[in-house]
């Protein structure tokens, strides 16, 4: 196990790599051209929200900062990796600011990272329950709150019962309960005359295949593209290893590749709207490149560690050239 890359000077060099891509962002980043939409079912969505840009960055990189110490705590716990050493975190955090439409300005992911990190933590608690229901009902509420303001959480309801299915922990009762947690937020909304039937539409969903690419979206797309097939390439060769391993272990790993192929397949059709989605998706990818250190015996890990990190920081350099230029 490559145990001496993680040093505190490892750790210390890459958040402050990861602060320099946000600040960069922030300073650099255009309106976005999806600023005036509105992704919320019921209720406005974050990026309508009236907060000074300034105070908006500053929430935003504090809820980037502070999941990747949850991330952290959640492997530490459930034991994802061969590892507890922050591996998974160290990866998730610049692959999450080197996107500066994440990191730039405030974003779906102030709602999304939390909810979604909350609902593993309850999926994989639930692994193999006699009786899932609350945190079955919990999950569903995450989703149909997070709903009334941001879009995104529709697609990750897929991800829940695909997810709950692996953890074995989805049965008829659960089932009820999900239905429950789904109807009881807009129930409870409705019913303290906060929203009512006119307040109802559903936002416009433009897919990359029907509205082309905004050419200012190019580099990014490619990007995510590219990391997107590295990090299914990563997840069947860990798989390798994960077969034969703990059942739980494996389960937990599955269920974090079905969030990331969800929020993949999620961005190819809400194009318009995929900053909402780059969080959840760094955090599957960064769990592919910690199990690689943690599970593959590397030649000169040290060397493949800063290689990484540096093609990282190359990333955001190259998205933040295009901006300015």
């Amino acid at each position: 196990m490559n145990t001496r890359l993680i040093t505190p000077a490892a750790m210390l060099t890459v958040a402050l790599m990861s602060a320099i891509m946000c600040v960069a962002a922030f300073l650099i980043l255009k309106p976005d051209p999806a600023a005036a939409t509105d992704f919320g079912l019921v209720l406005p969505s974050p990026n309508l929200w009236s907060i000074n840009p300034l105070c908006g960055e500053i929430i935003n990189v504090a809820v980037i900062g502070l999941s990747a110490p949850a991330v952290f705590l959640i492997n530490k716990h459930f034991s994802l990796l061969k590892s507890s050493l922050p591996f998974w975190a160290l990866f998730y955090l610049p692959l999450t600011c080197c996107n500066i439409t994440v990191s730039g300005h405030l974003t779906a992911n102030l709602l999304l990272l939390p909810a979604m990190l909350a609902i593993l933590v309850a999926l994989f608690s639930a692994y193999r329950s006699r009786n899932a229901t609350r945190s079955i009902f919990f999950i569903s509420t995450c989703i149909s709150v997070g709903s009334t303001v941001q879009q995104a959480f529709i697609p990750f309801l897929f991800a829940v019962i695909a997810g709950a299915l692996i953890m074995k922990a989805l049965r008829p009762k659960e089932l009820m309960a999900m239905v429950f947690g789904l109807v009881a937020p807009y129930w409870v909304l409705a019913g303290f005359g906060i929203i009512g039937p006119d307040d109802f539409h559903i936002p416009g969903v433009c897919s990359i295949f029907t509205c082309g690419i905004d050419p200012e979206m190019v580099p990014t797309i490619t990007g995510t593209g590219v990391l997107f097939a590295i990090g299914l390439l990563l997840s069947l060769y860990n798989g390798i290893k994960l077969y034969a391993g703990n059942s739980r272990i494996r389960a937990c790993n599955n269920v974090v590749n079905v969030f990331g192929i969800t929020a993949t397949v999620a961005m190819m059709f809400d194009t318009m709207n995929m900053p909402a989605y780059l969080g959840i998706f760094a955090l599957w990818v960064g769990l592919q490149f910690a199990n690689l250190f943690t599970l593959w015996n590397l030649p000169r890990p040290i060397w493949v560690f800063w290689i990484i990190q540096g093609c990282i920081m190359a990333y955001a350099a190259v998205l933040s050239l295009t901006l300015i230029f």
